[in-house]
């Protein structure tokens, strides 16, 4: 899987699947680009009706530029400077911090497993040579001794 496709998952995860996520998790996935209406809705298998009706909220509040330097057609891009579109980005690093250092930990937790098996095993082991070596002691003082015995 890639990290973004990771990143979507993640997106969705967090703010759910609304059309308005959609839209806005497409541009970040794209944040130096510009982009038509009409390449966005294509991309997103979005009808025109539902696009016109959640993106025209987000360039009102800010969270998609236009370029004004395009004219027809017009060209979009995610708005960086967005106050709205900096926490989600805040919130997206938050989460996937937390992910990694989940992850990380179950790394570090199988070698640990591992290795508390190893050390058992080592106990056991030494525990085992201990008793022997007991025995043998026994069986020496045995052999030296003939008469206690």
């Amino acid at each position: 899987m890639s990290q973004d496709s990771k990143l979507r998952k993640l997106i969705f995860r967090i703010y759910g699947k609304s059309p308005t996520i959609k839209i806005v998790d497409f541009l970040l996935g794209f944040p130096k680009n510009e982009f038509t209406s009409t390449e966005i809705i294509d991309d997103l298998g979005m009808s025109k009706t539902t696009f016109y009706k959640y993106f025209d909220d987000l360039l009102d509040i800010g969270m998609v530029n236009i370029n004004p330097e395009s004219t027809k057609p017009k060209l979009y891009s995610i708005n960086l400077e967005s106050p709205l579109i900096q926490n989600i980005r805040k919130n997206i690093d938050f989460i996937s911090e937390k992910i990694a250092d989940s992850e990380s930990l179950k790394l570090k937790i199988k070698p640990l497993e591992i290795k508390t098996i190893q050390l058992e095993q080592i106990q056991e082991r030494i525990e085992f040579l201990r008793r022997l070596q007991r025995q043998t002691k026994t069986e020496i003082r045995k052999l030296e001794n003939p008469i206690e015995a």
